[in-house]
């Protein structure tokens, strides 16, 4: 037991009339886990049951919208204001106090922050004022008084079912631009009303509705507010102003806490922000408001360690906190560092790609670490069983996808030889780490040495396998994750009739991982050929201006770097980049090569031009999967199956994906995947045994 170590981390908190039993939480976040009902399900339950037998303190549900007006950007969002939701959400509260955590559902309105086009119909958005969205240009209606009553009486309806269904509390969403935010900021409210202008008037409305829920609720249970620490854009409000908030709040004896966060559309970085912005960055701001009111506060910091947390709650800079995407990534975070086994925790690398990344592309959160978040009841920690007997299994290859295939044979009782024919394990993960801002993906490799080593495989490094040494160790089964390597072709599918671009093969030509292995080779001015548009050309293009090259980049794309946006980093990437003198091409792709000079061409126009004296070229293109050792193990012995790059070159999420369902020698095409719909059922209230 490790509580001595982390005192203040594992001592109970009373929040209005409940106690949790730690100062572990999980702050609200979007999931879209309901589609397409928007009601309370399985899924639902089942991610919530994990995160509760794992041991944290309070789980805090995201976004519960209180009105059919709240329109999001996707599908998959939960409705408070339906009556449907009390017996789904009972199913909910029941499963996750038999395992002795707290939870508030998070009542809230997108207000302009969404796009009517997801839904069915056409609807219309409502805020403060005329005004659109920074992120879905899609313009808002300014609210009527009438308009205004309907949003306290979603309010109200969704707190008053919250209630029945049993949840501990209520939490109303000041915050992340979202529609009370939208009367609070100037940077949204031009009413010229009663509603508008002066600090009273801005706060006019949000104590309307926070007063009316409280009404519903009573006194005896728990209100809470998720208000904003900082909007992060210049000129707009800073800590003093929402310590003001807080204070305005707090006077009206409404609510019993106060969960903070930061940032706004404009600033959506800030809303979780990835691994580019430093643990613990907005840890003072909170720390000044905590010390400004008189009931408990908790304080969002992108937090990864226990040792952290304790660091913060022993400061009294704050009364709990969210360690959100930590237990994203293991829901036994709290449990293992209270059995003192930290060391088998799988750490969350903070890089928005399955969190956030997939909620801006339309689907279901899951992580990339962990194939089992959002897909608890197929893949949660209580589905791991061992295998019916004992077989020799034997992984070529060490990357992400090799290791956690020899992790989860391992762990099912099988005898697991692992083949790497370097010197280290961890694949193109260690070329990852060498980019900049993305040591966090060491994480990856650390975490599955520490369970491979646990579960009990046997590690062959600097061992090139070859169908002979592998059928030496008489396998039952052989796992091949090969891997890939960048083509050296120049091919893209916006010129798929040239094979080869000419002049590619010249020695000034370099691909992104030359870039890493020999940086000295490359000169002063240097041409990035982009056909990614992801954090792999972005790393190299940073790598290269952090080196003190004059950097251009042609790219096919119409934006630059534009796969980041999904993930949160663009801003920062770009603010990186331009500030250092980067010059870029967009729409473009290149004819041929002649020494420093490289001609071009205009996707839409077909108009040429010539870019010229250029150093160095560097080839950020497609990878090519290493597959011939499958094809030929796959001849010699009969059971032989293929991960990660050496099945097509993915993202790591793909590659530790493939590695989770080797493991669990998951391999039929007809049974291997989870169709639509098949986890979000709901036939009722789940008994015990459906989480053991």
């Amino acid at each position: 037991m490790t509580v001595e170590r982390y005192p203040h981390l594992f001592e109970p908190l009373k929040i209005g009339n409940i106690t949790v039993r730690n100062r572990i939480m999980q702050s609200a976040h979007a999931m879209s886990f309901n589609s397409p009902d928007g009601l309370t399900n399985n899924r639902d339950i089942h991610y919530h049951v994990a995160r509760a037998k794992g041991g944290i303190g309070l789980m805090i549900t995201g976004n519960r919208l209180i009105h059919p007006t709240s329109n999001t950007f996707c599908r998959g969002y939960s409705y408070g204001y339906r009556p449907e939701m009390v017996e789904r959400d009972r199913a909910l509260t029941d499963a996750v106090h038999e395992y002795g955590s707290h939870i508030i559902a998070q009542l809230n309105h997108f207000g302009v922050m969404g796009e009517t086009h997801a839904m069915d119909d056409y609807r219309v958005l409502w805020s403060s004022s005329n005004i659109k969205s920074p992120v879905f240009g899609e313009m808002a209606k300014a609210m009527e008084r009438s308009d205004m009553d309907e949003i306290v009486e979603g309010w109200v309806r969704s707190a008053r079912y919250s209630k029945e269904a049993g949840f501990d509390g209520v939490e109303v969403h000041l915050a992340h631009s979202y529609l009370l935010h939208q009367f609070i900021s100037p940077l949204f409210n031009k009413r010229t009303d009663e509603y508008g202008g002066s600090f009273e008037n801005r706060m006019r409305f949000p104590l309307e509705v926070i007063r009316a829920v409280r009404e519903e609720v009573g006194k005896d249970f728990v209100v809470g507010i998720r208000m904003s620490a900082d909007e992060m854009v210049p000129g707009g409000m800073e800590v003093q102003d929402w310590i003001k908030v807080a204070q305005t709040v707090e006077a009206t004896g409404d609510i019993d806490y106060v969960m903070t966060t930061a940032g706004v559309y404009q600033s959506a970085t800030y809303i979780m922000p990835p691994y580019d912005v430093p643990n613990g960055w907005l840890a003072d701001p909170v720390a000044r408001l905590k010390r400004s009111v008189n009931i408990p506060v908790f304080v969002v910091s992108g937090i990864g360690s226990a040792g952290e947390a304790e660091a913060i709650l022993a400061r009294g800079d704050a009364d709990m906190v969210a360690m959100t995407r930590a237990q994203i990534a293991d829901p036994e975070f709290a449990k293992k560092t209270k059995e003192g086994r930290e060391d088998e925790i799988y750490h969350c690398l903070r890089c928005n790609q399955g969190c956030v990344g997939r909620l801006f592309q339309g689907t279901s959160m899951t992580c990339q670490i962990n194939p089992g978040t959002g897909r608890e009841e197929v893949f949660g920690v209580q589905t791991l069983k061992l295998a019916p007997a004992q077989k020799h299994w034997v992984v070529v290859g060490g990357g992400p996808a090799g290791m956690k295939a020899a992790e989860g044979l391992a762990k099912r009782g099988h005898r697991v030889t692992l083949l790497e024919k370097s010197n280290e394990l961890g694949g193109q993960v260690n070329y990852v780490i060498r980019m900049p801002r993305r040591d966090s993906f060491a994480w990856i490799t650390e975490d599955l040495k520490v369970h491979m080593a646990k579960a009990g495989v046997t590690v062959r490094l600097n061992h090139t396998a070859t169908v002979d040494s592998v059928k030496a160790l008489a396998p039952d089964g052989v796992i091949v994750a090969t891997g890939s390597l960048p083509d050296r072709s120049g091919y893209s599918d916006v010129n798929p009739l040239v094979d080869q671009v000419p002049g590619i093969d010249a020695d000034h030509v370099f691909t992104a991982l030359d870039v890493l292995d020999h940086p000295e080779k490359l000169g002063k001015r240097v041409l990035v050929i982009d056909d990614e548009g992801t954090r792999y050309s972005a790393g190299i293009t940073e790598k290269l201006v952090e080196n003190g090259h004059q950097v251009h980049v042609l790219t096919r794309w119409n934006a630059l770097f534009h796969k980041l946006g999904v993930t949160l980093d663009q801003p920062i990437v770009y603010a990186n980049l331009f500030a250092q003198g980067l010059t870029y091409t967009l729409n473009a792709w290149v004819s041929q090569i002649r020494g420093g000079d490289v001609d071009i061409f205009n996707l839409y126009t077909a108009d040429e031009e010539t870019l010229s004296g250029f150093d160095s070229i560097v080839l950020c293109i497609r990878h090519l999967p290493q597959q011939q050792l499958y094809f030929d193990l796959k001849d010699a012995l009969p059971n032989v199956h293929r991960v990660g790059d050496c099945v097509t070159p993915r993202r790591t999420d793909h590659a530790i994906f493939e590695g989770f369902l080797a493991g669990r020698e998951i391999f039929d095409n007809w049974q291997r995947y989870i169709e639509p719909g098949a986890i979000e059922q709901f036939n009722g209230p789940l008994s015990r045994e459906a989480f053991e």
